[in-house]
């Protein structure tokens, strides 16, 4: 997998694990992805306070987004710290599978956890209602 698929992935899972408290499926992938993020950001103030930001509030759009972008940028630089951000991922995936839920990601796209959590893949939209008319993604226009 590449970088931004990596931070998204992670993003999408850390969200609403510190939403819940640490009481979700993969709380020890969760506190292993945390752990392992502190560790990486210490002592760099621009991505240390995007994980505090999305710690303090995991559901701000604004937050998931600027640790997404630290997080991708420090997952391009370091391939050991990519392997190891995805195998706390794939140890994400098998928690939750062992706790009855299943969590995966397959190539670019975004994942959703948790109640009330929606995901769009790259490209996508997420409504939370009805659509009347068409919505505009980039280059597409879709009914």
């Amino acid at each position: 997998m590449d970088p931004v698929t990596i931070a998204t992935a992670a993003v999408a899972f850390l969200s609403p694990y510190l939403l819940e408290g640490g009481k979700a499926a993969a709380k020890k992938a969760g506190e292993s992805l945390i752990a392992a993020l502190e560790r990486r950001f210490k002592d760099k103030p621009v991505p240390e306070t995007a994980l505090k930001d999305l710690q303090a509030d995991p559901q701000d759009p604004d937050n998931q987004a600027a640790l997404r972008k630290e997080l991708k940028k420090s997952l391009a630089a370091d391939a050991d710290f990519m392997a190891a951000v995805t195998r706390l991922l794939e140890q994400a995936e098998t928690e939750a599978a062992a706790a009855g839920q299943q969590i995966s990601l397959t190539g670019s796209g975004a994942i959703a956890v948790g109640n009330g959590a929606v995901a769009a893949g790259a490209g996508g939209v997420a409504v939370g209602g009805d659509v009347k008319g068409s919505i505009t993604t980039g280059d597409h226009v879709g009914a």
